[in-house]
């Protein structure tokens, strides 16, 4: 039995081992914090105290952390990875970097004869925690079959996006395609409101033309929603 770590238990990262540990997998799991450990043991998951403990005791480990840096010390810090790599141990990047952060940290993992791929995650919490997000995947070909097994778990799509760091450029691609209708949205509700236009209206206009996307439709209702009903506005 192939066994699995994962590293970094945010809101995608909690909602992947959830379903990796729903299909009966032995999963060891570290986050800084420990509640969110806990919580992760309750549904079946083995903690471990450091990033050290989860590669010692797994052959395919996830990295799910917010940024570069963090990835810099999930692979090098002490406790990191660097104190539990053995031969044969293949990791994961699923957080959304820069293609340069990814293959750097290949290159730095390859020295303890270990592999680095990006599999950069898309499709949100809900569908991630049902199995069915999509991943954006570098060095697909270079995988072996214990990792396209584990995103096979992970994701209802995976994409052969090229050589390592492919998939993370991808992904950046893909958020600012993302955030640029977002903006194109906003704009427009300001132009109708401005103009005495409902709204609600140009996306009647953009769905007739076959042109409203899902993730732009659900973004643009919370343009009627006024701020004060916005945590963090």
């Amino acid at each position: 039995m192939v066994r699995y770590g994962y590293i970094g238990l945010g809101m995608m990262g909690s909602a992947m081992v959830e379903h990796l540990i729903g299909t009966g997998a032995v999963v060891t799991v570290f986050d800084i914090d420990r509640g969110a450990v806990d919580r992760t043991v309750e549904l079946g998951g083995v903690g471990a105290s450091s990033a050290a403990e989860v590669a010692a005791a797994s052959d395919v480990v996830s990295i799910c952390v917010p940024a570069a840096h963090h990835i810099e010390a999930v692979l090098s810090s002490a406790g990191g990875v660097v104190d539990g790599a053995h031969e044969g141990l293949a990791l994961l990047i699923h957080s959304t970097v820069h293609p340069d952060t990814v293959t750097q940290a290949r290159s730095l993992v390859a020295d303890w004869g270990v592999d680095l791929f990006d599999a950069c995650v898309a499709g949100g919490e809900r569908l991630a925690r049902l199995g069915r997000q999509m991943v954006l995947a570098g060095g697909f070909d270079e995988m072996s079959g214990a990792v396209r097994g584990l995103l096979d778990i992970y994701a209802e799509t995976i994409i052969n996006a090229g050589k390592v760091g492919s998939g993370a450029a991808l992904k950046i691609a893909v958020n600012v395609m993302t955030y640029s209708q977002f903006a194109a949205a906003a704009v427009a509700h300001d132009l109708l409101k401005a103009n005495g236009v409902e709204p609600g209206a140009v996306l009647d206009t953009w769905r007739h033309l076959g042109m409203l996307g899902t993730l732009t439709e659900q973004y643009s209702a919370l343009l009627g929603v006024p701020s004060e009903h916005i945590t963090g506005a």
